[in-house]
């Protein structure tokens, strides 16, 4: 592994109701060393952050969620995710396809926590984005 200072895995919580969406992404982060792994609806997402915290399990690096998802919110995950203060740290990217400056505002005022458009990042840049929000180069 590449990380010389600190050799725990770099694992990514990808949130994303759409499995094509996860595996190209996926790619672009193994091949940069983190460990993916996924959650396909927003209660997945809960039940997980719910195991890392109550089992003493490696828990995520960062956080990518989806704000669109079947049945709860990427904005209510985000709002259960800083509520736990395992999770003050984490960085996370609401990553969508909805564009919505009131939504944008919120995220904003959210420490550690972005707002980016699908349609506007390649998997190369959101690998980039992540490493700067992490402190790596």
């Amino acid at each position: 592994m590449t990380n010389t200072v600190d050799s725990r895995p770099r694992i990514l919580l990808f949130v994303e109701d759409e499995p094509d969406i996860v595996e190209l992404y996926k790619i672009a982060f193994e091949a940069e060393g983190f460990v993916v792994e996924s959650a396909v609806n927003g209660q997945d997402a809960l039940d997980k952050l719910k195991q890392y915290s109550i089992e003493d399990v490696s828990r995520p690096t960062v956080m990518i969620l989806d704000i669109l998802l079947p049945d709860i919110s990427g904005m209510d995950i985000l709002k259960e995710v800083r509520k736990n203060k395992l999770f003050d740290n984490t960085p996370v990217i609401m990553f969508t396809n909805y564009s919505s400056d009131k939504i944008r505002e919120e995220i904003a005022q959210i420490p550690n926590a972005r707002y980016l458009l699908k349609m506007e990042v390649s998997p190369a840049q959101l690998v980039s984005i992540i490493k700067e929000m992490l402190g790596m180069k």
